[in-house]
């Protein structure tokens, strides 16, 4: 008997070791004040970002790649090719309905790892989307390719790791949630709301804190869970909408309380970016598990927007898109499609840099250097009151 426990006391560290040793597919690094994980992806040779995309079933391509797809495919290769049935060319998604513009997938390589597969590519506008995300990304990487691996990601270093996933992750992690898969294939988890579960989809193309169905946000409102709303645009692939915004007294994720979080309505129940971002995360899909490991700061309120005044990035310029001063916010002189050129002084901020600063404390002033056509001037802004306080 002793033989045999000093054998297995030997071969547990071995063991160890083998796994510890496992090798990623891919190493990569993204941008971690950016508005999404994007990952450089190789198309004729030639590099191009990539918004990885848990809350998209498929891989998607601008359309500006329709002459290297051929033929699109007919509804009916389509459900042959996924397994999913459609009753229309049409889908509805949290980004817009969108036509269902289906290719034969071409090769596309993430590092070593070959991103075609079984499933089709799907076409869609994303040069709509370049103002308002501030990246020229040219595709989004969906579950048909990610699911066949686990990712590992540091949010604070900017790090992002995939593993063929052979055996369950056994890291280090604060929580974890069983992943479950709709019938489209976007990976859900289960949430507690309120003694309730109730699925939400984990979705890191939505670079907000989450989205939740109506009724949920009434039930939430009825149990006083609800600290206040407005009504904010809301920008998709296939329209400028507007959606019920609303902060959360608190909000429970395995077993955790996240206070002041803020989401919007959705015609989907959805766990966004900037929530995970709280965390180191590790989606096994091998194994249908979702990790996280909390950072110091995990349990943040959430800050917004404070001057009233919304931002994008067109060729390289960071452009007022609309002025709407609230909670006392005081906007002077600047208009819709001026130019900022200085904040404070500073030059050749990006976008991600001035949109922090329009977050800072109630009263705060900022002076900026605008332009407007060929005319300089000088414009200050006094940031209000949190709109959701």
């Amino acid at each position: 008997m002793r033989r045999v426990g000093l054998t297995l006391f030997f071969l547990l560290p071995y063991f160890i070791l083998v796994y510890a040793a496992e090798k990623p597919l891919y190493e990569g690094r993204f941008d971690t004040k950016s508005t999404g994980v994007f990952l450089p992806i190789k198309i004729e040779g030639k590099a191009c970002k990539f918004l990885f995309d848990t809350g998209a079933s498929f891989v998607v391509l601008d359309k500006k790649f329709r002459p290297l797809l051929g033929k699109a495919l007919s509804l009916k290769e389509t459900q042959a090719r996924t397994g999913i049935a459609y009753n229309s060319k049409k889908i509805l998604t949290p980004n817009g309905e969108i036509l269902l513009e289906l290719y034969k997938a071409v090769p596309l390589k993430l590092g070593r790892l070959q991103v075609a597969n079984r499933f089709p590519y799907i076409l869609a506008d994303l040069q709509s989307l370049w103002p308002f995300s501030g990246v020229k990304f040219c595709g989004v990487l969906g579950t048909s390719f990610l699911h066949q691996f686990r990712w590992e990601i540091n949010f604070d270093k900017g790090e992002i790791k995939a593993y063929v996933g052979e055996e369950p992750y056994m890291g280090e992690y604060s929580s974890r949630k069983r992943i479950y898969w709709s019938k489209a294939h976007i990976p859900y988890v289960g949430v507690d709301l309120q003694g309730h579960e109730i699925a939400f989809d984990i979705d890191l193309g939505d670079n907000g804190s989450g989205r939740m169905l109506k009724e949920n946000i009434l039930f939430l409102k009825e149990r006083g869970e609800v600290i206040k709303t407005q009504i904010q645009d809301v920008v998709t692939v296939s329209s400028l909408s507007q959606s019920e915004e609303f902060r959360l007294d608190s909000f429970r994720f395995a077993n955790v309380n996240y206070p002041g979080l803020v989401m919007q309505e959705s015609q989907k129940n959805a766990l966004g970016l900037a929530f995970f971002k709280r965390h180191d995360m590790v989606l096994d899909f091998p194994f249908n598990m979702l990790y996280l490991q909390h950072h110091k700061n995990y349990a943040q309120r959430e800050e917004l927007n404070k001057s009233g005044m919304r931002l994008l990035l067109k060729e390289k310029k960071v452009i007022v898109f609309n002025v709407d001063p609230r909670g006392a916010a005081s906007v002077e002189e600047i208009q819709k499609d001026d130019e900022i050129v200085t904040v404070n002084g500073k030059r050749d901020l990006s976008l991600y840099a001035i949109r922090q600063l329009l977050r800072g404390k109630t009263g705060e002033r900022l002076s900026f250097g605008m332009k407007r056509h060929e005319d300089v001037f000088q414009a200050n802004i006094t940031l209000g009151k949190d709109p959701l306080e």
